[in-house]
């Protein structure tokens, strides 16, 4: 063989092996942000059926019990004005119980319906921990509480969705995520290392981050330039805005 063409069949054979590697490093790069994403999906997954498991229980005890108990109620009721005496003072004492278990499973219904209370900071902590690329570095102080579940369920909504959009566009090493409390205020500053955009299009999910802070009275801004990342700044009020 010449040398000619041995040089050519060195060419392609190093020409074949850069295409493989290049395959090859896409489909992990690929592989770690669908790994990313289902983590993500799981975690509201999970919270999804932990909620819908809370409200069947919530169904169950107010149709049993509940109409149980308060038939029970009236049935003493018109047993304490048909006795007398002592079996008149028991009547009147199981009344008493009744009620009062009435109220309590009045009140096991009403926590379990209400909105699940949510560890911000133990959620974002175990995310960034979860996911691998990009590395999350989160920046979250300890004096920062969110006693408003549906506030608290909201931030969390909004990083969800900024990770996701990380994972799935940006290419980014490097996502950083830093929460502080301004005043009244919860503020949420996400920027990463990635290939940005000349031009911020919102799509389903960052028109949707936008429209759920609006209704509790908070805002959103998005900045990008090609090949200098992504950049999200959140403002949300601690407590429902005065009418």
């Amino acid at each position: 063989m010449s040398s000619a063409a041995t040089l050519l069949a060195f060419q392609y054979l190093t020409l074949g092996l850069a295409r493989f590697s290049g395959g090859e490093f896409r489909a992990r790069r690929d592989l770690v942000k669908a790994h990313g994403e289902l983590l993500l999906s799981r975690e509201l997954l999970a919270r999804a059926s932990r909620l819908a498991e809370r409200q069947r229980i919530s169904r169950e005890l107010h149709d049993l019990l509940g109409h149980d108990l308060t038939a029970m109620n009236l049935d003493l009721e018109v047993a304490g004005h048909l006795t007398q005496g002592k079996a008149q003072e028991h009547v009147r004492r199981a009344q008493e119980i009744n009620r009062k278990l009435l109220g309590d499973v009045r009140e096991v219904v009403s926590t379990l319906r209400g909105d699940e209370i949510i560890d911000l900071r133990q959620t974002m902590e175990r995310f960034c921990t979860t996911i691998t690329r990009p590395t999350i570095h989160l920046a979250f102080p300890s004096d920062l509480d969110m006693d408003d579940p549906l506030r608290a369920q909201t931030m969390l909504r909004c990083a969800q969705e900024i990770i996701t959009n990380s994972i799935r566009h940006a290419d980014a090493t490097n996502l950083w995520l830093e929460f502080t409390r301004e005043g009244d205020h919860v503020a949420l500053r996400a920027h990463d290392d990635g290939c940005g955009t000349s031009r911020v299009r919102a799509g389903s999910g960052l028109t949707g981050m936008r429209d759920r802070l609006r209704e509790l009275g908070g805002s959103v801004h998005f900045t990008s330039q090609s090949m200098h990342g992504f950049q999200v700044d959140i403002h949300l009020p601690l407590l429902e805005p005065a009418p």
